[in-house]
Order: C-alpha cells, then structure tokens, then sequence
C-alpha cells in the first residue's frame, strides 16, 4: 500500500509547477536585492538579531520565501476532503481577524490593516482571500446550477454575500485594491462554472446603478488616484506623483535596461515603494523590456501549468479550488503591472511572489500549496 501511494505522489507531483513556483521569487530576490540596497545600514530580523547584509528588503524576503516553502509542503500535505470540511471555519476565522483589525490593528500610512504579534505585522486581507477561495469552491461545488449548466440570479444571493462582507470589511480599512481583488476571484468562480445571460445582465446593471454612491464613498485621495490616471501631469507631485515616476522608471528601461543597480530612479530614490507596490517599475529600469518579458514569460508559465492542474481535478470542489487561486495570482499580477505602467490606477496590490512582503507571500505559497495537492491527488491513491 505505501508503495503504491509513494509512485501516486510521484506520479501526481508537478515538476514543472514547482519550477514556475520557486523561479518568480529568486528573480523577486535579485530585484529586491538593487530595490532595498542600502549597505551602510544593518538588518534587524524581526527584532530577534541583527546581520550585516547590504539588502534588507532581500534578506528578509528571502526568509520569508523559505517560511512559504515550509507552508507549502504543509498544504500539500492538507486533504482535500480536510479543506472542503473546514472552508466555513476558515471563512469565519477569516472575518474574525477583519474585525480585529478594524477594532485594534495597527495604521500603517494612514490605513488600519495589520494586526501586530510580537513584532511581526500579519494582514489578514491576504489570508481573507484563501478563505473565499475555499468557501466559494465549496458552496459552488455543493449548490450547482439548477438546470445544470449556468445560474439563474436567484441563485446567486449567497454567492455573493459571501463575496461582499469581507469585501466591506477590507474596503473600510481602507484598502480597496485588496478589497477588489477579492471579489474578482470570487465572481470569477462563479463565472467558471456559468451564468446565464440575463442573470450577468441584471448584475452588471445593478453595479453601474451602485457606481456613483460607491464613488461617494470612496476617500478623497482615492478618487485622485482614478481621477489622476486620465491626467497625471494634473498633480505631478501629489496623486500623480507615484504613476509619474513609475512611468519614468518603466520608460528609461528601453530594451535592455541601465544594468543592475544603476536605475536611477531606485537608486536616488525617486521611485516610491520600490520594494514593494512599484518593485516592477526597478525590473523594467534595470533589465529593461526583455527582463520585464521574461518575468511576465514565468508568471504565464505558472498559470498555465496551474489551469491544467485545474482540469485534470478528480472533483468539483478541487477544480474549483486550483481556478480560484490561479485567478487569484492571475488578477494580482495584472492588476499590479498594468498600475506601474499608469493603465490602472494606483490601489496598493503588490507583484505576486516578487514585492517584498511576509503575508502576501506566505498566503500565496500557502495556496501553492494547495494547487500542488490537487495535483498530488488526482491518481486516487488516498
């Protein structure tokens, strides 16, 4: 019996997933690497001890990339059946912590997001959307459309107030890019499994009809963000500051780049949130158009490979598991590249496994992860 789920393991492990997996953050380490050079100054990791390297942004990612390894393997390890149980608790766990945040997180720039243990800031956002991923999965793959092809609009009241109160929660914080993010993974699974025609009608109709209070609600600097993306030269050193200097950055590239550690936008500091945000924008400076190709080659390489864990899925609840979070990454990486290059505004979504930050890549490994284990299971050796 060991022996024949020794050879399912095997046989299910996807290989060249796992490259595409481990590539895009090495290359995020030498981006980080020039984005956070600083070598007067010492890194203290997490308040435990300090080391003498030139880069902490790339230090410390580079723990973090070794911690998401680790969480990978423990979510591969995950039943599928375990996840499908559980999904409701990690959905109420989920907006637990969004409302911790909301009573007694930490503000960081001006944004109440985090919550702080021990010295280490974890953003509950980020695990939020594993959350709806799974819960999503769950409820489509339990509730079918009831003609057996595509919902009808009645159908999808649960959806989506699974969908929008966590969505409200992120977007009060306020972080309306995450907020946005999350609701198009989950409409996207909706849509994977089928709408009929009148029942999108009805919805997009109702958006457009809420759009105009939504953007009342919306924070004053928020609406510059959308506003300065039709004429960024209006504020160039207010809202348009960021899309500006990025599009500068993305600009001076050309082909080939001014070579690694010489952009000058980084360099001088003109770029802001290098690191993280607009780490993109140092790629396109230093290695040019061919470097922004190539890592735009490595992320599609991901998706592909993970679209077909996706269709190769022994159930419902798994397919829908490996789509959520293949558009997941998906959304993320467009909506981030297409904000650097001033095509999106400015809405604070980081370069997936390449912007410098714990949560975002914990949470994405994590769901990694989970795609890994799709595949693993796909043989039916457990």
């Amino acid at each position: 019996m060991s022996v024949r789920v020794g050879r399912g393991i095997l046989n299910g492990f996807d290989w060249v997933f796992l490259t595409f997996g481990v590539l895009i953050p090495l290359c995020g380490l030498v981006v980080l690497f020039s984005a956070g050079y600083d070598p007067e100054r010492a890194v203290d990791l997490f308040g435990l001890f300090s080391v003498e390297f030139p880069s902490a942004a790339c230090l410390k990612q580079a723990t973090y990339l070794l911690a998401g390894l680790v969480v990978m393997g423990v979510a591969m390890a995950i039943p599928t059946q375990a996840l499908n149980r559980h999904a409701f608790f990690l959905y109420g766990l989920g907006i637990i912590l969004l409302v911790a945040v909301a009573g007694f997180g930490v503000v960081v720039n001006g944004s109440r997001r985090w919550l702080s243990f021990g010295g280490i800031n974890l953003q509950p956002a980020e695990f939020m959307k594993l959350g709806i991923i799974l819960t999503m999965a769950r409820v489509l793959s339990r509730r079918p459309p009831k003609n057996g092809s595509s919902y009808a609009l009645s159908e999808l009241l649960i959806p989506g107030l699974l969908i929008a109160l966590p969505m409200g929660l992120i977007a009060k914080q306020p972080d309306l890019g995450t907020a946005l993010s999350l609701g198009i993974v989950g409409v996207s699974q909706i849509l994977f499994v089928g709408v009929r025609p009148r029942a999108l009608l009805s919805v997009v109709a109702t958006v457009l009809i809420l759009a105009y209070p939504a953007w009342e609600m919306l924070h004053d600097y928020q609406q510059r963000r959308i506003l300065v993306l039709l004429d960024p030269e209006s504020d160039p050193r207010g809202s348009g500051y960021h899309i500006t200097q990025s599009k500068i950055a993305v600009g001076s590239g050309e082909l080939f780049g001014k070579g690694y550690r010489q952009g000058t936008q980084t360099q001088l500091e003109f770029l802001p949130e290098h690191t993280t945000d607009f780490v993109f924008s140092v790629l396109a400076e230093e290695w040019g158009f061919v470097g922004c190709v190539t890592l735009i080659g490595l992320f599609f390489g991901l998706f592909a490979t993970m679209l077909r864990i996706a269709a190769r899925a022994r159930d419902g609840f798994s397919t829908l598991v490996a789509f959520g979070i293949t558009a997941q990454v998906f959304a993320h990486v467009v909506i981030n590249i297409g904000m650097v290059i001033g095509l999106l505004p400015v809405v604070g979504i980081p370069l997936p496994l390449v912007s410098y930050g714990g949560s975002s890549m914990l949470s994405i490994m994590f769901g990694l992860g989970l795609v890994q284990g799709v595949s693993i299971r796909r043989m039916r050796y457990s």
